[in-house]
């Protein structure tokens, strides 16, 4: 990997505090170096038993990010973006392994006493979705240290099977989180993050009244401070997210996704 030092180097933590989503880049390229070192940083998230159960799709041609800032909600945004890397939850390449070392054949099932499974359930879904989201992440730190900003398009699972097309996706995957890339327009403050009913001692705690009525002030605050009611963040979200078209179209193609992930091929 090629060294990559900031001029400046800024500590981790203060990346972390100062990041914020980028949707305005600015008219500059994005070198070879800046995506080698955020490559880099996504292979080395933690990952379940080193298994590294996602796969990264790599998109720079311009007619690609065209075709996704379509399905993703139409989001003008994300076909300016100069890069985008899609974070693929892959079991696929587990089932294609084992096949080929003979996993399921009669003599490894007569050795073994181990039925042939070919699919893969929620428990699998549940370790390689963390693996999937922790390298995201992590590739996300890695851009803001080398100067780029990204955004998170969680609208990438919307139209599975038009995505599932372009994609090329197999049996046994599913298009967790995409990040688009790029210099940024200009600096923009960090996204106030709300941290009211956030930390939990010991165990999960159900927010009585007092506590909801701190967390809708504390929200309000930051995103509806001329609201002339409270709680307006909360219809916002309500409206705008919650009972959103979008939203019964990401839930109907989950299901696709689900069903895709599960699947058994044939032989």
């Amino acid at each position: 990997m090629a060294e990559i030092a900031a001029a400046t180097p800024v500590p981790a933590l203060d990346l972390i505090e100062q990041r914020s989503s980028t949707r305005k880049f600015a008219d500059a390229p994005i070198t070879d170096d800046q995506r080698a070192a955020v490559l880099h940083a996504a292979t080395r998230a933690p990952s379940a038993g080193a298994m590294m159960m996602y796969s990264i799709i790599d998109i720079q041609k311009q007619e690609t990010l065209d075709r996704l800032s379509v399905l993703c909600d139409n989001q003008p945004f994300i076909a300016k973006a100069k890069w985008a890397l899609i974070f693929v939850v892959d079991y696929c390449k587990w089932i294609d392994l084992f096949e080929h070392v003979g996993c399921f054949t009669d003599e490894f099932v007569q050795k073994t006493g181990r039925s042939p499974r070919r699919a893969c359930g929620l428990g699998d879904f549940a370790i390689a979705a963390q693996d999937a989201v922790i390298a995201a992440q992590t590739a996300v730190i890695a851009a803001e240290a080398v100067g780029l900003g990204s955004c998170y398009i969680g609208d990438i699972v919307e139209n599975a099977e038009e995505v599932s097309g372009l994609l090329g996706l197999p049996a046994h995957t599913m298009p967790l989180s995409m990040l688009v890339f790029g210099v940024p327009h200009k600096e923009r403050p960090a996204t106030p993050h709300p941290i009211e009913n956030l930390v939990m001692s010991e165990r999960y705690r159900r927010a009585d009244a007092e506590t909801m009525d701190a967390q809708i002030a504390e929200m309000d605050a930051m995103f509806r401070p001329h609201a002339t009611e409270a709680g307006a963040r909360v219809v916002d979200i309500y409206t705008r997210k919650h009972t959103s078209d979008f939203m019964v179209e990401m839930n109907r193609s989950m299901e696709r996704w689900f069903g895709n992930w599960g699947a058994i091929e044939e032989e």
